[in-house]
């Protein structure tokens, strides 16, 4: 696979690649094979349909999506191996299992509880499961600060078992054992939680769930020069100085009045990232100290306490601009017609939320930019990712400069990079499908990214310059991250130079450290 489809493939589809679970596997028609034969009773002895997914402890191998018989049973040939299985009951129709009511064998809630089968060349295993009768959970909410209950609040699993009110809430059909609900408010005065429970057999006892307080932000929005209010301006708050514009933050529209009130802000450091209607006559903007400004570091810092609120000074808007241009590769000058611009690094991304996508003839125009000087990333097949100017860095990006009513016409000559490529293997030495992101080892940055199918992987990476090594492994019901080389944490990732020119392999081995948030 070239370089160019790998980096199209990853834009593209990474995002739903990493939470489906692949069809049933194939595997060499002289791998050694056993059968395993599964049979399934409701808590009452009587058979249960559903479907099963059967999954490699070592995730080398899975099969997805297996009914059960109309007796409860299923025979499946596999590959020896030692496997978890995971069963769905349907109690209602056997083409809709409650997947809320999973269970992995012998009666666990989680992959990480669940046991191991042993399925051996030649051999038939039978495994009997018992499924856990449907208990109830109780939950009470309270603030995680001073202790005081929560009177209203909301829970969430799945569309069937929602509710909000209060001061308890009960949550019912679930799996006895650990579970994972999402506890909210509807007012925002607290921030969303995903809190782990423990769902007792007999539905006794509650569990309570602590609630951290939001921090707000409010502020107004008004023409720069008439100070008159603007409505449908969105804000976005991002850690400050990084100009990390994620696709969760906190975000919230001003009104008729331009009055404007960020909810469910976490406490810390934040920036503010202003970007009016489609269609609008003003610009975004990063909110700066006395007016709007192109660069994040430039921007109005905040600092958040929990439960806090904090008045910005109005926004001031100006009149946007265009900037606009053709894209060509600077090694071989032909048109880059695929890839987007952007303000900020966007993985795994169809439709870029922060910049437009590249056209057919290798043209972009961003028409909602206020008249500043803004770095702008461009991402594109066949091309390192780099910054206006041609630079890994932001810090060191040459800066687009937008004029209020007018088009800057800025056509970069892309720089090709060091292709990076290598193998993305298991411990075990088995190929992998991961995604690999490339920081900058001095600023952390993100200067290279691709998600690959096939266990190699291959990018183009701006060099000479120090990195690390990033890597994102989704098997099935798990998720792993890590760093090279064996590293759990960015701080213990070895660091690896990039030279200037010449193609450079890094193999990469993944590991098993759970994703923990």
């Amino acid at each position: 696979m070239s370089i160019a489809r790998r980096t199209l493939t990853a834009l593209a589809v990474a995002a739903l690649a990493a939470a489906a679970l692949p069809t049933t596997a194939a595997h060499a028609a002289d791998d050694p094979a056993g059968v395993l034969h599964l049979t399934v009773t409701a808590p009452d002895g009587t058979p249960m349909q559903g479907s099963v997914d059967v999954l490699a402890a070592d995730s080398s191998y899975s099969r997805g999506l297996q009914q059960l018989d109309e007796s409860g049973q299923l025979s499946l040939e596999l590959p020896a191996n030692d496997y978890k299985i995971a069963i769905s009951p349907a109690y209602g129709s056997p083409d809709l299992p409650d997947d809320v009511l999973r269970q992995w064998v012998p009666g666990r809630t989680t992959w990480a509880q669940a046991g191991t089968v042993r399925v051996s060349a030649g051999d038939t295993t039978d495994v009997t499961e018992r499924l856990l009768a449907p208990a109830s959970s109780t939950l009470r909410a309270r603030d995680a600060l001073t202790g005081a209950p929560i009177d209203s609040f909301c829970v969430f699993i799945d569309p069937r078992r929602s509710a909000c009110g209060g001061p308890e809430l009960t949550v019912s059909p679930l799996v006895p054992g650990p579970q994972r609900i999402t506890v909210s408010t509807e007012d925002g005065s607290y921030l969303t939680r995903e809190a782990p429970v423990t769902v007792s057999a007999d539905g006794g006892g509650a569990n309570v769930v602590d609630l951290t307080p939001s921090a707000h932000v409010v502020s107004q929005v008004v023409d720069a020069t008439t100070g008159a209010p603007v409505a449908g301006v969105c804000l976005t708050v991002t850690p400050a100085g990084t100009g990390d514009l994620a696709r969760r933050s906190p975000q919230a529209c001003s009104d008729t009045t331009g009055r404007v009130r960020l909810d469910r802000v976490e406490a810390g450091s934040w920036n503010i990232f202003a970007r009016p209607a489609t269609g609008s006559p003003y610009g975004a903007q990063w909110v700066g100290a006395t007016g709007g400004t192109g660069d994040p570091k430039q921007a109005r810092a905040i600092t958040l306490r929990a439960g806090q609120t904090v008045t910005v000074p109005a926004i001031r808007l100006d009149r946007a601009g265009v900037v606009t241009g053709t894209v060509t590769s600077a090694a071989t000058g032909k048109l880059v017609t695929s890839g987007t611009v952007t303000l900020a690094h966007e993985p795994g991304v169809s439709g870029p939320r922060w910049g437009v996508a590249l056209d057919a003839q290798g043209r972009y125009r961003i028409d909602w930019l206020g008249p500043y000087a803004w770095p702008l990333l461009f991402t594109t097949g066949g091309n390192a990712t780099q910054w206006s100017g041609g630079f890994a860095l932001r810090g060191k990006a040459t800066p687009v400069t937008v004029r209020a009513g007018a088009t800057t016409t800025y056509s970069p000559a892309l720089r090709r990079g060091v292709l990076v490529t290598g193998r993305l293997v298991d411990p075990e030495g088995r190929p992998v499908n991961a995604q690999v992101t490339v920081h900058s080892a001095r600023t952390g940055e993100v200067v290279g990214w691709t998600s690959d199918g096939d266990g190699e992987y291959a990018l183009r990476v701006l060099g000479p310059q120090k990195v690390t090594v990033a890597w994102l492994w989704t098997p099935p019901y798990v998720r792993y991250a890590g760093w090279y080389d064996g590293a759990a944490t960015q701080a213990e990732a070895t660091q690896v130079a990039v030279p200037g020119s010449s193609p450079f392999q890094l193999d990469v081995e993944v590991g098993r450290f759970p994703v923990t948030e």
